[in-house]
């Protein structure tokens, strides 16, 4: 208790002066909420002019994502029962188009999108819960409850797939393998994949009959249930594309901490268990939603740290707070909670997109300050080493005040990193990437000149090539030893 609250004192009274280095690896995500059309579309599409909008609307969207920095963009493409692509399984969303088919695909829209801009795009899932009892009636015959009724359950006004019904884990894996066959998206990243808030009233002690036997106890099924979920559909992306990454955004909070009192927690509340997904190796990384502040936010952030591996945590930041109806924070509070992710070395995630959008002080320190060079996601614990080809032909021409480098593609390269200095060059200093380019780029142009240039080839996995280097200070061509991002503390 005395070490946690020494923590959260001393952060406090840090002020906003102390400021890590910029890491070469961080994650920097996003976000991007379509339910109730809060982030994106601003409204649904009846008309073809109405789709050209949003089409409009998702791009620009994505540019400013790309100039304030963000690497990462979790876009909602199933809400509760609806989906924003073509499906088997489930109908259109309404809010996009009132349950039609719009005429174009937004996840393949968003996924080419965020490629052009060498960010990664993972489809975020809502995984259990498939609507209030006014969307199941909208939906009417196409809803899931509707198809499915013996899997469902119903709380409080809402439906859910019951985790308990096995039937339901494999309906989960049918949508989880259609996205992933069809799309070229970089992650899956599930919500509300855990029982209801109000779980001890969930109305699964059938299910608990039938499917129960041997478990030690309801809580403990229950937790069991999640963790099955969590595994065949982790099993299911590698067996489609192992470079896919599996993800979740769990409760802020894993457990109840000594000195603090019960509160709403994974394991204590809706049996969720990510920090057993994460060492059994059923999960690439997570997002915890700490939509907290002070002692009920720094504790929870450093037992995180402390006992996950590294690179696979990335905060959950509430920037929603900062609005006056939902709490009303001031902004120092959203910056040192941002800042202090960095000193114990977790990455960032912003919920929501609106919100950080509609705070322009926060995306203005964002870009000056604390995102002022990129960063690359970090590579997954247990991705396979695999040798990445140096890009070669690197050819630097400087012209009026300006400098183009230029070079040949690499196969399998998903992203190429161009580094710049008038020092010595330094691939593991994060202050020397001058940008992150998609796979499709072989050319780049920036203000002035440096002394120094290379670039390196990064594949799916997050592996990297030797530099190409031109006329670096003590770096050889071809004798530059390969460094892969270490994931030990």
């Amino acid at each position: 208790m005395k070490k946690r609250l020494l923590l959260f004192f001393s952060v406090c009274f840090a002020g906003l002066t102390l400021l890590a280095s910029s890491p070469k690896y961080e994650m920097r995500a996003v976000w991007l909420t379509t339910n109730w059309g809060l982030d994106w579309p601003s409204r649904p599409m009846h008309t073809p002019v109405n789709a050209r909008r949003q089409q409009q609307e998702l791009v620009e969207i994505l540019d400013r994502l790309q100039a304030l920095g963000i690497n990462t963009v979790f876009f909602q493409a199933r809400i509760r029962g609806e989906v924003f692509y073509p499906s088997q399984y489930e109908p259109w969303a309404a809010v996009l188009s009132g349950g039609r088919n719009p005429g174009y695909d937004p996840l393949a829209l968003i996924v080419d999108e965020c490629h052009k801009r060498a960010m990664e795009c993972h489809a975020w899932l809502v995984t259990f819960p498939v609507g209030s009892n006014r969307q199941v009636k909208r939906q009417g015959s196409r809803s899931v409850v509707a198809r499915h009724r013996s899997w469902c359950k119903q709380l409080a006004g809402e439906w859910y797939l019951d985790p308990g019904n096995p039937e339901v884990r494999d309906y989960l894996v049918g949508v989880v393998d259609e996205i992933v066959t069809k799309y070229d998206v970089d992650g899956i990243h599930l919500d509300y994949v855990r029982y209801p808030d109000d779980a001890r009233r969930f109305p699964d002690a059938d299910s608990y009959r039938k499917w129960g036997r041997g478990a030690s106890s309801l809580m403990n099924w229950r937790e069991d249930n999640i963790t099955a979920t969590v595994s065949v559909i982790y099993d299911k992306v590698k067996q489609l594309k192992p470079w896919v990454k599996v993800s979740s955004s769990p409760l802020g909070r894993y457990a109840s901490l000594p000195g603090f009192p019960a509160w709403w927690s994974c394991r204590e509340a809706v049996h969720q268990d990510p920090k057993r997904w994460l060492q059994e190796g059923k999960h690439d990384f997570i997002a915890p939603m700490m939509y907290f502040k002070e002692e009920n936010y720094f504790p929870f952030l450093h037992d995180w740290a402390e006992s996950c591996p590294a690179g696979s945590v990335a905060s959950g930041i509430g920037v929603y707070r900062l609005d006056r109806e939902n709490g009303n924070w001031s902004l120092d509070e959203i910056k040192r909670q941002i800042e202090t992710t960095r000193q114990v070395g977790v990455g960032q995630a912003y919920f929501r997109y609106g919100n950080l959008h509609r705070h322009t002080a926060l995306e203005q320190w964002l870009t000056a300050w604390f995102y002022r060079y990129p960063a690359l996601t970090p590579r997954p614990v247990g991705a396979p080493a695999q040798t990445v080809a140096v890009p070669e032909g690197l050819r630097v021409e400087t012209m009026a005040g300006s400098t183009r480098l230029s070079w040949q593609p690499v196969d399998g390269a998903f992203t190429y990193v161009v580094y710049v200095t008038d020092d010595s060059l330094q691939v593991e200093a994060g202050e020397q990437i001058a940008v992150v380019l998609p796979r499709t780029a072989s050319e780049w142009m920036l203000p002035g000149s440096y002394r120094c240039y290379a670039v390196v080839a990064r594949d799916r996995y997050g592996n990297e090539s030797a530099p190409a280097v031109w006329r670096c200070p003590t770096v050889e061509p071809g004798k530059y030893e390969i460094k892969l991002y270490s994931h030990k503390k």
